[in-house]
């Protein structure tokens, strides 16, 4: 993952923390699953152009047992910040190190963190509406991104051009289809 190009920052347990099942204490892997569930759902909910643009930050605390710094789930860009006193300390770093922080948007309602994306004209977003807009299907995202997945989704290019092949003529048709003999 290239944190240059991040488009979409996510501080995980932000997000987890208010949607996380009552009594929770009761399975010891219940914040295994709950790190699970929200990717599942990220993979569901985000159009696959934009999973590897995306990063969720955990703490490390109690990582998966086979938790490396950084590794890919569901398409998504996951980081435990085993390196770093708190994920926020990580987090403010991806959001310093990105090219286009205007581009960016930060999900976290830690004030620490909107503060560190406000500086860089980042779009920052509470995370449980964030996250509830999300599953309802209204992604909240940097206009650009949206306007860029928007073109996306309708077949065109960065200029709004078509990138679609150009439509034939029944007669074109005609030819082709004789050429290949059907």
């Amino acid at each position: 993952m290239d944190p240059q190009k991040l488009v979409l920052l996510i501080d995980g347990y932000n997000v987890i923390a208010p949607v996380a099942a009552p009594g929770r204490g009761c399975d010891p892997r219940w914040l295994e699953r709950e790190r699970a569930l929200l990717l599942k759902r990220l993979r569901e909910c985000l159009p696959d152009s934009l999973l590897p643009l995306t990063c969720v930050v955990f703490d490390a605390a109690n990582p998966p047992p086979d938790a490396s710094e950084l590794h890919v789930w569901f398409g998504v860009n996951v980081r435990f910040a085993i390196n770093y006193p708190e994920a926020d300390d990580l987090i403010e770093e991806l959001i310093l190190s990105c090219s286009t922080p205007k581009k960016l948007t930060v999900v976290s309602s830690d004030r620490r963190i909107q503060a560190a994306a406000k500086r860089r004209s980042s779009f920052v977003f509470e995370s449980i509406t964030w996250f509830d807009q999300l599953l309802a299907g209204d992604m909240q995202l940097a206009p650009e991104v949206l306007a860029k997945l928007e073109r996306e989704r309708q077949g065109q290019g960065r200029e709004g051009k078509s990138l679609d092949v150009p439509s034939l003529s029944p007669e074109e048709v005609d030819q082709w289809l004789s050429e290949f003999e059907f």
